[in-house]
């Protein structure tokens, strides 16, 4: 062996000698040392967030809005000709007025002199009449004394009576007439109102058909509320609805914010439209509010208001928050073992931020709120509550 060395290390090849001489041992020992066995990795729980289920009765809600618009809109026109010769101090721009007051008054003498007129022509039918209601009664018994027979309707001058009762209530028709027109020189409306614009003033001759003013009720007021066919549902009324009485339609709070403060208005469905808008898929549903002027402040005609409309009541219905909801109107539930499943729902209404939901579904179960891009049944995971879960 000492001899082997000493050739070795003597030789010119031992530099040579020393490295592949390494490389075998390190061969061998890589070789013979055992080595590790390949583990099997198992996956990591995903965390997620989850609420639990809470169930009640709860009233559906539709959250829309609209323009406040005048239900009877009318121009105040004269049915007679003439002067005007006096305007009550409501008839200006703005001017609140009472239902029957007088508005305008048109010169009435022509109108009165009419009146007399035709009073006369009444006085000299009835004399008339009275004559030939005389003379008939006298020709019938001379025709009884003298005659043979039945007699003409002509010899007991039957049409001269006939002609005298018509001239009479041609006569009458025509003091009627006349006295109608005098009690339209007075200009009033059948409603409490406001004079939206005023065209004609004291002194201005106006004729029978012309403008006055335009005005409009403020006994109610009308909205059109744009709804969704899903919307539609939620209030439980169907197309071409229409109240049998205000009371009975769905309650309506209107709100808006006026002269700096936030004020709420109650109103009605009323009825909705028949049809549904080609342009934008939507049903308008109509609703009221009364004596809108009368209120502090009033609800005035175009005014833009938000409308919360009280739709059906739901008994036992499930109150998930909207983060929920996946893909196909399902929702992802933790069993007992902490795997993931998942659950078909009915969407039958929403609130906020949470929706209204029916289904195969207990209260207090763990339903899933975080976001999971590729969740399968089984699935493990690790729940995690939120914190206003915990305080609950």
């Amino acid at each position: 062996m000492r001899f082997l060395l000493r050739i070795i290390f003597n030789s010119r090849y031992t530099p040579l000698l020393i490295i592949l001489l390494g490389v075998l041992i390190s061969f061998l020992i890589s070789s013979l040392s055992p080595k590790p066995k390949k583990g099997i990795e198992i996956p990591k729980p995903t965390p997620v967030f989850f609420e639990r289920v809470n169930q009640q009765d709860f009233n559906l809600k539709v959250l829309t809005n609209g323009e406040v618009r005048s239900v009877t809109e009318i121009n105040v026109i004269p049915q007679v000709n003439g002067q005007i010769i006096l305007v009550a101090d409501e008839f200006i721009d703005g001017g609140n007025f009472k239902k029957g007051q007088p508005l305008v008054w048109i010169d009435d003498r022509d109108y009165k002199l009419g009146v007399i007129s035709s009073e006369s022509r009444v006085a000299q039918a009835k004399k008339m009449l009275e004559r030939e209601i005389a003379e008939s009664e006298l020709a019938k018994k001379d025709w009884e004394e003298l005659g043979q027979g039945e007699a003409s309707p002509l010899t007991l001058r039957i049409p001269q009576l006939e002609e005298a009762k018509a001239t009479l209530n041609g006569a009458e028709a025509d003091l009627e007439r006349a006295k109608l027109n005098l009690e339209r020189t007075v200009i009033s409306l059948p409603f409490n109102g406001i004079i939206k614009r005023k065209n004609a003033g004291i002194g201005q001759y106006v004729n029978a058909g012309s403008v006055l003013a335009s005005a409009f009720s403020t006994e109610k007021v009308l909205i059109p509320l744009p709804l969704t066919d899903t919307e539609l549902s939620y209030l439980g009324l169907p197309l071409g609805y229409e109240a049998k009485s205000f009371f009975l339609g769905p309650k309506v709070i209107f709100r808006s914010f006026v002269s700096g403060k936030n004020i709420e208005w109650e109103g009605r469905i009323t009825r909705t439209s028949g049809s549904i808008d080609s342009q934008t898929r939507l049903v308008y549903g109509y609703a009221e509010v009364l004596y809108p002027y009368e209120e502090d402040p009033p609800l005035a005609i175009g005014t833009y208001v938000d409308a919360e409309i009280e739709g059906k009541k739901i008994r036992e219905g499930f109150i998930l928050p909207n983060s929920s909801l996946k893909n196909d109107n399902t929702i992802y539930v933790i069993d007992a073992n902490d795997r993931l499943k998942i659950k078909k729902i009915e969407v039958v209404g929403t609130d906020g931020d949470n929706i209204i939901v029916k289904g195969e579904i207990n209260l207090n179960e763990r339903i899933i709120i975080s976001t999971l891009n590729s969740g399968y049944e089984g699935m493990q995971l690790t729940p995690m509550m939120l914190e206003k879960n915990e305080k609950e």
